[in-house]
Formats: C-alpha cells, structure tokens, sequence
C-alpha cells in the first residue's frame, strides 16, 4: 500500500498523470486516441480506488471529462464540428510547457542560488555642469539613444547568461574610452559613441563619462540644423584650448 501511495503522490494532477501516460505509451498529443487513453486513465483510478485510497475530486472530474470526450467521438462528426478532444489537447500542451519552464527556472535557481550582483560603481561627486544649453541638447538625444536599448522584459530572458558574463563598466573607463574615441580632433557624431554599448549600465555610464567632459571643457557639442534630436557633433579640445577659454571666461 505504501508503494502505490508514493505512485499516487508523484502526479501534481490530472493532466500530470495523462501527459505521464501519453508519454509513457507514445502517443502523439496531436492526434489522441480518446478511447485508448480514458481506459488508461479509469484503469489507474481504479487501481488507487481498489485499496481504499482517497482519491481528489479533480481526477474524478478529468475522469467525467474523458467520457464525455469518448461518447462525442461516437456520434457522427460533421466537418464543421471542432474535434472535442482540442479543448483537452489544449490543456496538455499549455501544462506540458508550464512544467518545462518550471524544469528550467529550478535549474537556473539552483546554479545561481549563492551568486550575488555587484552594484554599480557610482562616482562620488557628480561633475558640475554650466553649460545649461548642452544639458538640454545631450539629455534629448541621450532619450533617444535609451529608446533602441532592450526592453526590460527582452533582457530577463538571458538574465542568468550574462550574469556569467556581462562586464561592468565604471564611469571611470568610459572616460578614457571617450578620450580615446575622440582623440583624433576630429568631428564624430553623438550616437557613434554609443554604437558598441551593450547593456543600458554601458550606455549609462558612457553617458555620464561624456557629461563630465562637457563640463569640464575637454568636449565641445556642435548642433547641426536638421531639427534632429542625435543631429550633435563632438569634438575633443586640446588642453590648451581649454586653458585659453577658461583664461578669456
């Protein structure tokens, strides 16, 4: 008796023991041979019920369903007549793939039970920026920049992948990437400087790294006139240029 108890537990439910049936006997879920599977199911029922064993009131209904399903088969189908096993086949696939997510989630939970997520390196002071007019112009296309980043819901999906992978990026570095990027002197758009950003904390911090330099005079924003919030140029001062203007200031 104890054995057939542990066999009952096993199945959270109805649909747990007839997917466990019709994986057991192959049968394809798309095509079920309603007759077969109702005796295979009543069969089981009546072997728990043979040794005075409570059975729950959802496996009887499943049971009733079962037969109502197999007497409709009987009767003579007309070709606009929906198949009364689909309402059945329904409920099997959407629990069948419940159960493989429920699979997954468990295993990424049990990898990464004891893994913590360092936070971000925020800079202690935040730079202080005059010129009120840039702020405007880089906050705007910023927006814009933001706007074509993953979506919350796209980046859960691979959350558990690039917590093994994905690198942190202090403002510090994006400030030397900046310089660097911009170190020929010459004019580069706004958004290029964005365009290897992986992440919304990369894209953050090279943000943040860019309004420091604005506002300590190392970058100049040209805006050009087609209206066009990303339409900004950018152009790295020589640190003698921005003596000078600080000199004339």
């Amino acid at each position: 008796m104890v054995g057939l108890n542990l066999k009952l537990e096993q199945y959270e439910g109805p649909l747990d023991l007839l997917l466990s049936l019709i994986q057991k006997h192959k049968i394809d879920i798309f095509d079920i041979p309603i007759a077969e599977l109702t005796d295979q199911y009543l069969e089981y029922i009546e072997s728990v019920e043979k040794y005075d064993m409570q059975v729950s009131s959802d496996f009887i209904f499943m049971a009733s369903e079962l037969m109502y399903i197999k007497s409709r088969m009987l009767l003579p189908v007309l070709p606009k007549d929906e198949d009364p096993r689909q309402p059945l086949v329904d409920a099997l696939l959407e629990y069948s793939r419940a159960k493989q997510a429920s699979k997954f989630l468990k295993t990424q939970s049990d990898i990464y039970y004891d893994r913590f997520v360092k936070d971000p390196d925020v800079p202690e002071t935040p730079p202080v920026y005059e010129r009120r007019h840039s702020v405007e112009l880089l906050t705007e296309a910023f927006i814009n920049i933001s706007r074509r980043m993953p979506s919350g819901a796209e980046q859960r999906v691979e959350l558990f992948e690039k917590l093994r992978h994905e690198k942190f990026y202090t403002v510090e570095e994006k400030t030397a990437f900046t310089l660097k990027f911009l170190g020929d002197g010459k004019r580069h758009r706004f958004g290029s400087l964005f365009e290897d950003c992986r992440t919304v904390g990369e894209t953050v911090a090279t943000f943040l790294a860019l309004l420091s330099l604005v506002g300590n005079g190392r970058i100049e924003i040209f805006r050009g006139d087609s209206g066009d919030p990303e339409d900004l140029d950018l152009v790295l001062l020589e640190e003698t240029e921005v003596s000078d203007e600080q000199s004339a200031d």
